[in-house]
């Protein structure tokens, strides 16, 4: 029986295919945020407006990064979200990392990747300001959306599902698990149905835009569970045939982190997550624990990151003499 064989990978080439992943995901996900976004907007009428506020939340964004004079206008979050080059969530910033990633992993990447992410690249270098305006933004989006799935797609059919390809799609799995708790926090009273105030009889229009955001919304619909509070974090934290929610997402990462030699530490770390996630009352949730039970979750995503980068990335010490 034939058996390929397992070619070292360097660190920085594991490094860059992981941070390749994750920045190709955020992409995706700011992409779909603020479409969502300014939909619901424009859905909305002006005494029951959400603002634009809220995607520097779930962006995890300082608000202190937006110019006081500038104030949180469309034109300002768009732009600081969509085409500042300072700002490492921004759609721009986002591509030129990962594109800047491949650089260093065009070795173990297929042609056909290269070519669609240099592509993807110039162009949103190109065009990103045009997105700002309301009446190319949607078409830009899109754009953005679709390319980065393209991607995804080529690596999936075309790449060898070896190391370099372990560490990328961990890198995206774990983006989509942290921007999913994300809108899961920011986005908790809509979720939980607990709106108030001017808000509260377009509720449902709301409850629709915080599942689209995360690209939800059809597979809970498919789910067929009714539209309560319960049902929807716990399908948003528990749900394994939806790539999107928290639970799926993990389980992937664990998967792929299963392929590469030395995934002790990082394991360890994925499997307390999910051990969080299926201890946790759902009902304790809903009733007001959510906030402090996605901080845990969070943090310990992260420490999955910190196990990846302290087993495979960061250089080892170097030894004392003597």
């Amino acid at each position: 029986m034939y058996q390929s064989p397992s070619p070292l990978l360097l660190s920085r080439v594991a490094e860059s295919a992981y941070w390749a992943g994750r920045y190709l995901e955020r992409a995706e996900g700011t992409a779909r945020l603020i479409k969502t976004h300014a939909d619901l907007v424009v859905d909305l009428p002006r005494e029951a407006s959400v603002g634009w506020r809220p995607l520097l939340a779930v962006l995890g964004i300082d608000e202190d990064a937006m110019p006081a004079a500038l104030g949180y206008d469309e034109e300002a979050v768009v732009r600081l979200l969509v085409a500042d080059r300072d700002n490492p969530s921004s759609i721009r910033a986002s591509i030129a990392a990962a594109y800047h990633n491949l650089r260093v992993t065009r070795s173990v990447m297929p042609v056909e990747a290269v070519e669609v992410l240099t592509e993807l690249y110039h162009d949103i270098e190109a065009t990103a300001e045009s997105a700002v305006d309301r009446r190319g933004r949607t078409t830009w989006l899109t754009t953005v959306i679709r390319g980065c799935q393209t991607l995804s797609s080529i690596l999936f059919d075309t790449m060898t599902h070896d190391d370099a390809y372990c560490f990328f799609t961990v890198g995206r799995q774990l983006e989509r698990a942290d921007l999913t708790t994300r809108v899961l926090d920011v986005q908790r009273e809509i979720l939980t149905r607990r709106v108030q105030g001017p808000l509260e009889p377009y509720l449902d229009l709301c409850w629709f835009a915080a599942l689209r955001s995360v690209s939800a919304l059809q597979a809970f619909r498919r789910s067929g569970v009714p539209t309560s509070a319960e049902a929807t974090v716990a399908f948003l934290l528990h749900d394994t045939k939806c790539p999107r929610t928290v639970e799926c997402c993990l389980l992937e990462a664990s998967r792929w982190l299963l392929e590469i030699p030395g995934h002790d530490q990082a394991m360890s770390a994925c499997a307390k997550v999910q051990k969080d996630l299926s201890d946790v009352n759902i009902t304790a949730l809903v009733e007001g624990e959510l906030h402090d039970f996605v901080d845990e979750l969070q943090l310990g995503i992260a420490d999955v990151h910190d196990r990846m980068a302290s087993t495979w990335f960061l250089p080892a010490p170097a030894k004392l003499a003597g």
